[in-house]
């Protein structure tokens, strides 16, 4: 499977990664042409008759040229394709890992999923661009070196095919460690990128609770194993190099040993001699960067067996429907809707429920009893495992995702801010939203006032999840970001949480006008918010019920 989803990655470039690989023969073919012209010209320096010097000369130096050039161009050409592989596959990836659904991403780290994206993939492009593509010339390199050499001297040439089972008996013995240490190596970065980008998420908690030196502690343990596991690899190398030097080095002592006697004894010139020792040292290049090829091919083949493990999860269904909704009311229903977490007791059993287009609904309910997963359900977060759901009479499983998910508006318990500016925060909810929109929607909000008072106004960047704001100013930019693209449906989960009393009626009172019109459900457990519900909804046992006498 790896090899498949190489020819995958690669199809794209396939014909650069062609040229690459032309480029490459076309250097090694010059550099075979070195030996032979180099033993002419050098054979033509004690030949008095000898008028062809000036000529093998000019071509020894085309060979050199060409050598030089060739170089430049690889260097050159493989670099830009690397950088253009790498920026598609990482979009890829980006793209892949942004539909698949909220479960996929709960169970695996975003350490992991971001250390295939970053260095793993680097690796992967650089495999591809250079490793792979230098093979043609090295095969090559060596047939041609061999070839050339079995016409010189057939005998001597003879020795080096002998070195072929001492080749393989090395990278036999130690390719098995290498190929599993190259994915624990693998799997130790990227808990190395797990815990940093944990605990800098983390960051205010570890400061709060005085757990600096354990958490760096934790943090040098992954790096230390890391590189415990990266020494062992360097020293599988520091013998496997050696290993392969050693017996390129016995096979030269050998030639040069049957060479000697061939030049005493008559049976090859001296410049023979030269040309054929020049193609026998032109052949260690290529043997000698076996344990380097090797050791990337492993390397590879765990970056793809990772990257497969991604790829192979289906996205979120409903990326491809293609239903659109029409007279968009905001009228939601649920039809016996069960659903339960993967090894875990049903959240909700055989749901009736009818909420009306622009009626105001509460829901409350203890901690766990599902009411978030009742909004997860509806934005199709998740999947019921039996029942429908429908929006103005029409089943969402039909209906386009994101379509579907731009008619709520969703402003969570914790706002989820990035780093930017309060413009881009809120801007976030509409693509292309004017200033004037932007500044409209943060009145509704009851944000234009706070955020006028600023230095920069809209322009203040707010950091790493609007560090730089209160929690009730943070709630106010989420919810202008949820009303800046005006939705038929607006969901708001204990987003009134961070207000004190006085703040949470002001913010509340304020607010009435943006909710008019509009089909909301609040997830609240305060007095303050539930004051706006038309309905009380009680979300307990797995049921929805209905609380007499209503909010």
């Amino acid at each position: 499977m790896p090899f498949r989803d190489l020819l995958a990655i690669a199809r794209p470039y396939r014909w650069q990664l062609v040229l690459l690989g032309l480029l490459s023969i076309l250097g090694s073919a010059a550099m075979l042409a070195i030996p032979a012209l180099g033993a002419r010209l050098l054979g033509g320096m004690f030949d008095a008759n000898n008028r062809s010097g000036a000529t093998i000369a000019a071509l020894l130096v085309a060979a050199v040229v060409a050598i030089a050039l060739v170089n430049f161009l690889t260097t050159l050409y493989s670099g830009n394709t690397a950088a253009r592989l790498l920026a598609d596959l990482r979009q890829r990836i980006y793209r892949h890992v942004q539909a698949l659904p909220l479960g996929y991403h709960e169970n695996h780290r975003q350490g992991d999923t971001l250390a295939l994206m970053t260095y793993e993939v680097a690796q992967l492009g650089t495999f591809l661009t250079s490793t792979l593509t230098s093979i043609p010339s090295r095969l090559l390199t060596v047939i041609g070196a061999v070839a050339i050499m079995f016409t010189i001297d057939p005998l001597l040439a003879a020795i080096v095919p002998i070195l072929v089972p001492a080749y393989y008996l090395v990278l036999r013995i130690v390719g098995r460690r290498l190929r599993g240490l190259a994915v624990r190596i693998q799997e130790a970065e990227a808990e190395v990128v797990a815990v940093a980008d944990e605990n800098l998420e983390m960051l205010p908690a570890i400061k709060a609770y005085a757990r600096e030196d354990i958490e760096a502690a934790r943090y040098g343990a992954a790096v230390g194993h890391s590189m415990a596991l990266a020494q062992k690899q360097n020293r599988i190398y520091a013998v496997l190099g050696p290993a392969i030097d050693l017996a390129s080095a016995t096979a030269a002592i050998a030639l040069l040993v049957v060479a000697g006697g061939n030049l005493r004894s008559g049976t090859m010139s001296p410049t023979e001699l030269f040309s054929f020792l020049f193609y026998a040292a032109l052949l260690t290049r290529p043997v000698s960067a076996l344990s380097f090829i090797y050791g990337q091919v492993q390397t590879a083949r765990g970056t793809l067996n990772r990257l497969h493990a991604v790829l192979q999860q289906e996205p979120e269904a409903g990326y491809g429907a293609d239903g659109a909704l029409k007279n968009v009311k905001g009228a939601i229903s649920l039809r016996g809707v069960s659903f339960a977490y993967p090894d875990r007791e049903p959240v909700l059993d055989n749901v009736d429920l009818e909420i009306p287009a622009g009626q105001i609904v509460a829901l409350v309910g203890e901690n766990g009893a599902g009411k978030t997963t009742l909004v997860n359900l509806l934005l199709r977060f998740y999947e019921p495992d039996e029942g429908t759901i429908g929006f103005d009479g029409q089943d969402i499983g039909a209906v386009q995702l994101q379509e579907l998910r731009r008619q709520f508006g969703l402003v969570p318990q914790r706002p989820l801010l990035f780093n930017g500016t309060i413009r881009d925060n809120i801007g976030f909810g509409l693509a292309g939203a004017s200033n004037e929109a932007i500044a409209q929607a943060a009145r509704l909000a009851q944000a234009h006032d706070f955020v006028s008072g600023l230095t920069k106004g809209y322009d203040t960047e707010i950091g790493d999840h609007g560090v730089r704001l209160s929690g009730g100013q943070r709630q106010r930019i989420a919810l202008a970001r949820a009303l800046l693209a005006d939705p038929p449906v607006l969901i708001l989960d204990e987003a009134t949480s961070m207000f004190d009393l006085d703040g949470e009626q002001a913010f509340i009172a304020s607010c009435e006008q943006a909710l008019r019109g509009r089909t909301v459900i609040l997830i609240t457990h305060r007095p303050a918010s539930l004051a706006l519900a038309e309905r009380l909804l009680r979300v307990e046992d797995g049921k929805v019920r209905e609380v007499e006498g209503g909010a």
